[in-house]
């Protein structure tokens, strides 16, 4: 893949600025967003949001100066759970949601010990919310609870 020329984007964007332009590639920060947007109309994070999904919890905050506080880590795991348990009884399987969230204790404590219960539990057969709660409290610091998968 060619190196991304940025500078050559900012002068097409100059020179044309009733194109809508967003730029992805290669952007692994809030800082990093915030300088393109100041030449292009938007950006979009693709591995930076992969690996610590947790960054796109401030963006409201970061970069459109919302005033409500951003929620914790454990309060998107929490609303992750809740939509997990509709899905689930649709017929969805739990890895198939998990590997979404894999990254969102990134760089905190425990955060291998999170990525460890959801890699070696989430996949079973019958594997539901009780893997997620055990992840929870793994993340949280609080004992592993015992999960069979059923």
């Amino acid at each position: 893949m060619p190196p991304i020329d940025y500078d050559r984007v900012y002068r097409m964007k100059a020179r044309r600025p009733d194109l809508t332009i967003i730029v992805n590639g290669g952007i692994g920060s809030f800082g990093e967003a915030a300088d393109h947007l100041t030449h292009v109309d938007g950006v979009m994070l693709g591995r930076a949001a992969y690996q610590d999904p947790y960054i796109l919890a401030e963006v409201d905050q970061r970069l459109f100066g919302a005033e409500e506080p951003a929620p914790s880590r454990l309060e998107v795991l929490d609303s992750f759970m809740a939509y997990a348990e509709g899905e689930l009884a649709r017929g969805v399987r739990l890895n198939q949601m998990t590997r979404h969230i894999l990254g969102l204790f990134h760089g905190q404590p425990r955060a291998r010990a999170f990525r460890r219960v959801l890699a070696e539990m989430a996949h079973l057969d019958g594997a539901g919310l009780d893997v997620l709660k055990a992840a929870r409290d793994v993340a949280a610091g609080e004992s592993r609870r015992a999960v069979a998968a059923e």
